[in-house]
C-alpha cells in the first residue's frame, strides 16, 4: 500500500505586468531607434519608460498591486504620463511610505518634462512631435531608471 501524499500547494502563477523590465526594455529600444534617427518614436518610448519607471517605484512605495502585478484599475494613481507625474506630486503625500517615495521621488528633477509628451503622438505625422524635446525625455527617463537602480541596492525591488 503507498502512502497518499497531501496536494501539493498550488504555485503561484507569475503576474504578467512587470514594470522594471518593461521600463528597461522600452529604454533599450528607445535608444536603438534615436541611434537611428527615428526620433518620433524614441521619444514615446521614453515616455513609456517613465510611465512603468514610476508605476514600478509607487509599488515600492506601498502601493498594492493587483493580480496582474498592477497598479490597481480604480486606484487615483493609476495614470499615464503625463498625468501621472502632476497626480503623484500633487497626492504624494498619499502614497502609503511617503518616507521612501519622498526618498525616490526627489531624486526626479526633471520629471515634469513629460509636460508635453502623449501617447497621442503615435498617431501624428513625424514634423508635428516636438522631436526637440528628445533629449529632455530621455534624461527624465534616465533619472526614473536610477531611482529603480537605488531601490534594487536598497533591497526594496527585486
Amino acid at each position: 500500500m503507498s502512502a497518499v501524499l497531501p496536494p501539493s500547494p498550488a504555485t503561484p502563477a507569475v503576474p504578467p505586468v512587470n514594470y522594471v523590465q518593461a521600463a528597461k526594455r522600452h529604454m533599450l529600444d528607445a535608444e536603438a531607434l534615436r541611434n537611428d534617427n527615428r526620433h518620433a518614436n524614441a521619444g514615446q518610448l521614453y515616455g513609456f519608460v517613465a510611465e512603468c519607471g514610476l508605476k514600478a517605484l509607487l509599488i515600492v512605495c506601498g502601493i498594492a498591486p493587483d493580480a496582474n502585478g498592477e497598479i490597481p484599475s480604480k486606484h487615483r494613481l493609476r495614470q499615464h504620463v503625463p498625468l501621472l507625474p502632476d497626480r503623484i506630486v500633487a497626492e504624494g503625500h498619499l502614497i502609503p511610505d511617503g518616507t521612501r517615495a519622498g526618498q525616490y521621488l526627489t531624486s526626479l528633477a526633471h520629471l515634469g518634462d513629460f509636460k508635453d509628451w502623449s501617447t497621442d503622438h503615435r498617431y501624428w505625422r513625424d514634423t508635428a512631435i516636438p522631436v526637440h524635446l528628445l533629449s529632455t525625455w530621455k534624461q527624465a527617463a534616465e533619472e526614473i531608471l536610477q531611482a529603480l537602480d537605488q531601490a534594487k541596492a536598497a533591497g526594496v525591488l527585486t
